[in-house]
């Protein structure tokens, strides 16, 4: 007995009890036989498998903590583990056999777009009660089930318990927030407290030389000066913090660019940096808020100039890249400095860490606050091949041709 090429079986046969000898019929009819009889081994092995397939992913579905639905192609529920029942609150028995409608939105709705359209849906995020009455978040994706020839034959959904991973998201954040307080505070202490060893100092040689009017006078302005330097960065603390609070409206980033472009013109002049620009017949409004837009530009061209010898370039950029079908604006001013250390590449942005040996380290950390308010990307990277390093800021764009400002 021979199945795909492959021994399966054989018959043994003796002499016929009536003595005759065999004839070529004879062997045709056990051929026949034999080839039959291969056939229904194979299909009994094979349905042995099947079941025993079935029988272990019944048993993968339902240890499985994912709940899993799957719809027919008569646009019936077929499959419905035990994990699905648990986070949907609705028993098996209520869903095989029925319409995706029995399940709560929007489960219903991704499996039956699914199933009508063969297109999957990815990482839907919504919310249940469970046994308790308490709101579970969960996260649903489904997938079009195809036959042989790819016609959509049904879907199926997996479903997600996220409660842990929020937990875990929300502990990160704390630890974040916490260590960026840290570092705030650390920060602050750092660079309050040299204006005040000044006065200190001061104000501890005041008895034995207030008589003095000359340490009067030095005394003056040494204070003065020393609680302007804490004014200032009260102030530019406060701008970092405050950014979000500002009022947002469509704004077209070439006006602030430009605007901030010719403050510092004469800085370019007095230091001979070489301006040049790229893509400024680029014209396309974002949501935000130009005064804010004009000191993130300010502070990135700034501190590009600063970084760069006299004859040094400074390049900025502006690319619509929804033209090509994607979905952002980005501006990028570049310098030829001598770009940012490395280990300090990841750590640009957050407050009082500066590549200056007077820097107070806000400047960059103001630049993401406002990048962040406007729900934009802000990142540094060095240059490959020539020297200096590139800030790039990745704007959010409508989508619309309403939102293209007229030249």
């Amino acid at each position: 007995m021979i199945e795909e090429g492959q021994l399966i079986g054989f018959f043994a046969l003796g002499a016929k009890r009536s003595g005759d000898p065999y004839f070529s019929n004879d062997a045709d009819l056990l051929t026949t036989l034999a080839n039959q009889a291969a056939v229904a081994v194979r299909n009994a092995q094979t349905h042995a498998r099947v079941v025993q397939v079935n029988e272990e992913m019944r048993k993968v579905l339902e240890t499985i903590e994912s709940g899993v639905v799957a719809v027919g192609p008569r646009g019936r529920i077929t499959l419905f583990n035990r994990a699905a029942e648990r986070l949907t609150g609705t028993s098996a028995e209520t869903a095989r056999g029925k319409s995706p409608e029995c399940l709560p939105a929007p489960l219903d709705t991704a499996l039956q777009a699914t199933s009508s359209d063969g297109e999957p849906r990815s990482q839907i995020e919504f919310s249940l009660p469970d046994a308790a009455g308490q709101m579970v978040p969960l996260m649903c994706s489904t997938s079009p089930l195809r036959g042989p020839d790819g016609t959509p034959l049904g879907a199926v959904a997996v479903l997600a318990d996220m409660s842990r991973l929020k937990e875990l998201e929300q502990e990160k954040r704390r630890a974040e927030r916490l260590a960026s307080i840290e570092a705030i505070a650390s920060g602050l202490i750092h660079e309050i407290r040299n204006p005040l060893v000044g006065i200190k100092t001061y104000a501890q040689l005041l008895p034995s030389r207030g008589a003095s009017e000359e340490f009067r006078e030095m005394f003056s302005r040494s204070a003065g000066r020393e609680i302007g330097r804490i004014d200032d960065l009260l102030s530019r603390f406060r701008t970092m913090s405050r950014a979000s609070q500002h009022p947002m409206e469509m704004v077209d980033v070439s006006d602030p660019l430009r605007d901030t472009l010719e403050t510092l013109h004469a800085e370019l002049e007095d230091r001979k940096i070489q301006l040049r620009r790229v893509g400024e017949q680029t014209r396309r409004p974002v949501l935000g808020n130009a005064s804010q837009l004009q000191q993130l530009f300010m502070n990135l061209c700034l501190n590009a100039i600063q970084a760069m010898e006299p004859g040094g370039e400074l390049t900025v950029r502006v690319a619509d890249l929804s033209e090509g079908g994607g979905s952002t604006l980005l501006v990028e001013v570049a310098d030829t400095g001598p770009g940012i250390p490395e280990h300090l590449l990841g750590t640009i942005f957050d407050p009082f860490v500066s590549t200056k040996p007077h820097g107070t380290g806000l400047g960059l950390a103001i630049c993401r606050g406002i990048a962040d308010a406007h729900h934009a990307r802000i990142h540094a990277r060095n240059n490959v091949g020539r020297p200096g390093c590139t800030f790039t800021v990745e704007f959010p764009v409508p989508s619309g041709r309403s939102a293209h400002v007229p030249s």
